[in-house]
């Protein structure tokens, strides 16, 4: 991602791990817009904003910037920017990023990434084994051995894979 306008709002938080293409809402309807969101400018909001009078297009664009929103993206290399995104930007203190990649590819690599970020943990005290691909989590109090069992499934070809502090991360689908 590249910073092309709006720095000092950098410290904004971004919450959810979902985006929202704030196609509908440039067009005036907003009673769906979710303004939590990283908002995601692809080709198709990029040429629609192409298509409008300067001065329309700076109400359209005012029509998301008027909420807290985290922060805009613009996606894929769809030719030039339209240059009330940045001023816009810069009025109300949100950062204007941009991606190289397209919006499906940047959508499945965001969500990837924030999924993980955003996904519950917990640290347990215990021994962790791989089993012909099935985990299996030795817990208990101290100095019961849990290490030692560890050991002999490790001697019998099985993997270790924590020992002591085994971090379980809920993923999404409930897998851990």
């Amino acid at each position: 991602l590249k910073v092309v306008a709006g720095q000092r709002g950098l410290d904004l938080v971004i919450n959810s791990s979902d985006t929202y293409r704030p196609g509908m809402a440039l067009t005036g309807f907003i009673e769906l817009f979710t303004v939590d969101q990283l908002q995601i400018i692809g080709n198709t909001e990029m040429e629609y904003l192409r298509s409008l009078s300067p001065h329309k297009r700076r109400q359209a664009l005012e029509i998301i910037y008027q909420f807290e929103i985290p922060c805009v993206l613009l996606t894929g290399r769809g030719g030039r920017m339209v240059p009330e995104l940045r001023q816009l930007a810069e009025e109300y203190g949100v950062p204007l990023l941009r991606s190289e990649f397209d919006t499906t590819k940047f959508n499945h690599l965001f969500h990837f990434y924030l999924d993980d970020v955003f996904a519950p943990q917990i640290v347990l005290h215990g021994t962790l084994i791989d089993v012909h691909g099935i985990g299996l989590l030795f817990k208990g109090r101290s100095a019961i051995g849990k290490s030692e069992v560890g050991l002999d499934l490790v001697e019998r070809g099985h993997r270790l894979v924590a020992d002591d502090s085994v971090f379980v991360t809920r993923k999404s689908q409930g897998i851990l």
